[in-house]
């Protein structure tokens, strides 16, 4: 083989490997405890994974188990347990992502001094937003433009964007409280993604990837207007 098809052979396959790893998710647990929660959840639920960004689009690497299927269904019941409402599970249509979440902080040892379970995200994120304003901060809130999430964080989405940020401070709790709409816990960054796993995503515990510019911080996708970055200081 002359040197010329030997070097494009392997920039081609350095390309192939430079994807794969982009769009794969770590095969080990992170370090973080709340990250770690939420990852060894994914992996109950049977590692469903969701890419963003470029052409990827929403697009859905794995389908993982169904929020409807036992023993899972009773598992989202035990979310639910943490925010004061153990009748309902996976299979009574309620939207589970913010117990998701509650649970996954109780889990990893968050004090409810530093993180309020609710099953609203609006209601937690109001809420760390009192707390932080008053310097009581387990969490600290940003604009998704100012940050750079790491593990054990929160990046959420809402119907609102970023409007909240430079609002008065009534008219900024209210913002995140009426138009928070998902949040997903941050277990990675790496490949130029941010790879979070959140409840209630395609029926299951699923891990997105969202993209990330040069900084570290999140860049629009189509359909995920960012709110926030919530940064865990209490674990």
């Amino acid at each position: 083989m002359t040197l010329r098809p030997l070097f494009v052979l392997l920039f081609a396959l350095g390309l192939t490997a430079c994807g794969s790893v982009e769009h794969r998710p770590s095969e080990r647990a992170p370090n973080n405890r709340v990250a770690a929660v939420a990852w060894q959840e994914w992996t109950k639920f049977g590692r469903s994974t969701v890419v963003y960004g470029g052409s990827a689009a929403g697009h859905t690497n794995r389908s993982g188990l169904s929020e409807r299927s036992e023993p899972l269904a009773s598992r989202v019941g035990e979310y639910w347990a943490t925010c004061g409402r153990p009748e309902w599970n996976g299979r009574s249509g309620k939207p589970w992502s913010g117990a998701f979440v509650s649970w996954t902080m109780t889990k990893a040892g968050v004090s409810s001094r530093d993180f309020p379970a609710s099953g609203r995200h609006g209601s937690y994120l109001a809420d760390l937003y009192d707390r932080d304003r008053s310097g009581r901060a387990g969490f600290r809130l940003h604009g998704p433009d100012e940050y750079a999430p790491k593990a054990g964080d929160l990046v959420c989405t809402g119907t609102t964007g970023a409007s909240w940020r430079n609002a008065d401070r009534a008219t900024a709790r209210r913002r995140i409280d009426q138009s928070a709409s998902h949040c997903d816990i941050v277990v990675d960054v790496r490949g130029g993604y941010v790879h979070a796993v959140g409840g209630n995503v395609r029926n299951s515990v699923s891990m997105s990837l969202y993209p990330v510019d040069s900084r570290g911080r999140l860049v629009a996708v189509a359909g995920r207007p960012w709110l926030l970055v919530a940064e865990n200081r209490a674990d």
